[in-house]
C-alpha cells in the first residue's frame, strides 16, 4: 500500500503532507487483522521508520492509537468513539430511525438506512434494524460499508435495489447527461445501461427499487429514497427478507411500504412535494 492509496483528499491543492501521512497511517492499521510494527509500517507505507514512529507518538498522544509489550501497534477505539458522535449529529440518518423501526415491524425484514456521502458519487450503510436473515448479510455487508453508486453488482438484491432507488430519485436529465460515464462504470459488472434505465423508470413509477433477480437466491430486497428540503435524495430506506417460493406478493407490498416509509422520512426532512 502506498501513501496514494491512503484517504488522500480529492483536492490536492493545499494540503499538509504530514497531516496526510498520519491519516493513511492510521487507516491502514485499521485494515490489519493484527497489530503491526514500526519495520513493517515503514515497508509498506513506504516511509522511514523515524517518520512511522514519530507519527506513531503523535497518535499515541492523542489516543488514536496503543503499544503492546512487543511494540507493536494498533488502533483503539478512539476512531468509533468519533465516528459515532457523527452516527449521531447525522440530520438525515436520525431523522431516518424511527421510520426504519416502523418498516421492520410492519414487514418483519431487516431494514437498512444509507445515506449519500457529501459528493452524491457513494452510498453508505448507516444503520441496519430488524429481524435477521438466514443469510449472513451482516458479514457481506457490514455497517459502514461504502459503495460507489453506479457500480452494480447483479443479483445482490439490497445492495442493487439501494442503488437502484437513488439513481431513479436524481434528475432525469443527469442519467441521460452521465450516459458515458455510467457505462463506463457498468463495464465492471454484468449489468448493461438499458437494465439499468428499465429498473429506473420502474421505481420512478412506482416509487420503489426491486432487486435485479439472480445471485443471492434466497433473499430478496425492495428499496426507495429520500430526499432533503431541496428535493434532492439525501438517502435509501431499504428492505430485505428471505425469498419464499413465490415472492411477487410480498416483494410488491414491502415495496409499497417502503415506499410510504421513505417518504415520511422526505417530509421529517422539510421537502415537500408540490407536483
Amino acid at each position: 500500500m502506498n501513501q496514494s492509496d491512503g484517504p488522500a483528499p480529492k483536492k490536492q491543492a493545499q494540503t499538509d503532507k504530514a497531516f496526510v501521512k498520519g491519516l493513511t497511517l492510521l487507516q491502514y492499521m485499521t485494515e490489519c487483522d493484527a497489530p503491526v510494527g514500526v519495520s513493517d509500517l515503514a515497508a509498506t507505507l513506504e516511509l522511514t521508520k523515524s517518520n512511522v514512529h514519530r507519527l506513531l507518538q503523535t497518535l499515541m498522544a492523542f489516543g488514536f492509537v496503543e503499544k503492546d509489550a512487543k511494540s507493536r501497534y494498533s488502533p483503539t477505539l478512539r476512531y468509533w468513539e468519533l465516528g459515532y458522535e457523527v452516527w449521531l449529529k447525522s440530520r438525515a440518518g436520525q431523522a431516518a430511525l424511527n421510520d426504519a423501526d416502523g418498516l421492520a415491524a410492519k414487514t418483519g425484514c431487516l431494514v437498512h438506512v444509507t445515506l449519500a456521502d457529501a459528493s452524491g458519487e457513494e452510498l453508505v450503510l448507516y444503520e441496519r434494524i430488524g429481524v435477521p436473515i438466514a443469510h449472513p448479510m451482516r458479514r457481506l455487508w457490514p455497517t459502514g460499508t461504502r459503495v460507489p453508486v453506479w457500480r452494480l453488482i447483479r443479483g445482490w438484491s439490497d445492495f442493487v435495489a439501494f442503488q437502484v432507488a437513488y439513481i431513479a430519485a436524481l434528475p432525469e436529465a443527469e442519467l441521460a447527461a452521465r450516459e458515458d460515464e455510467i457505462r463506463a462504470h457498468l463495464a465492471e459488472s454484468d449489468v448493461s445501461y438499458d437494465t439499468l434505465v428499465e429498473r429506473v423508470g420502474f421505481a420512478r413509477e412506482n416509487g420503489y427499487a426491486k432487486n435485479l433477480g439472480g445471485g443471492l437466491e434466497h433473499i430478496q430486497g425492495t428499496a426507495s429514497a429520500f430526499l432533503d428540503e431541496t428535493g434532492r435524495p439525501v438517502g435509501v430506506l431499504s428492505t430485505i427478507f428471505d425469498r419464499p417460493g413465490d415472492p411477487d406478493e410480498r416483494l410488491e407490498g414491502t415495496g409499497k411500504l417502503n415506499r410510504l416509509y421513505a417518504h415520511s422520512i422526505s417530509h421529517s426532512l422539510g421537502y415537500r412535494d408540490n407536483s
